[in-house]
């Protein structure tokens, strides 16, 4: 999987306030953010095109603390996989090549923490990346 840390073009600019998000290279899809609270609550987001976004006030607050994240993507990449192995897919007869292959998206995905103080994210840079796949 590519390392969706190294492609984010501003992994921590787009975070603010009570805003969780993160600006996607051009051409990534399927975008799922995950954030979980300290209070022990996960929150998840999708979005087909561009960036999902979660807002942690109001009834999504989780009190001060750490926060993790995970956000996962298709990236524009793709890869040849033996169409047996396309993970439950529906295979139509002309997504396969001669060889038993299918084109599949390549997958890709970040993870790591930050810190909420009074109900706001403290400072961007405080945002660690964590594994990277």
């Amino acid at each position: 999987m590519p390392a969706l840390a190294d492609e984010v073009m501003s992994a921590r600019s787009a975070s603010a306030g009570t805003k969780v998000s993160f600006v996607l290279p051009s051409g990534y899809f399927n975008a799922t953010l995950s954030v979980a609270g300290p209070d022990g609550r996960v929150l998840t987001v999708s979005a087909k095109q561009g960036s999902p976004v979660i807002d942690i006030s109001g009834q999504n607050a989780m009190g001060d603390g750490v926060y993790t994240y995970q956000i996962t993507a298709a990236s524009p990449k793709t890869k040849a996989v033996k169409a047996g192995g396309a993970d439950g897919r529906d295979i139509a007869a002309s997504q396969v090549n001669m060889r038993g292959e299918m084109s599949v998206h390549v997958p890709a995905a970040m993870s790591g923490s930050f810190l909420v103080k009074g109900g706001r994210i403290v400072d961007t840079s405080n945002m660690t990346e964590g594994a990277a796949r």
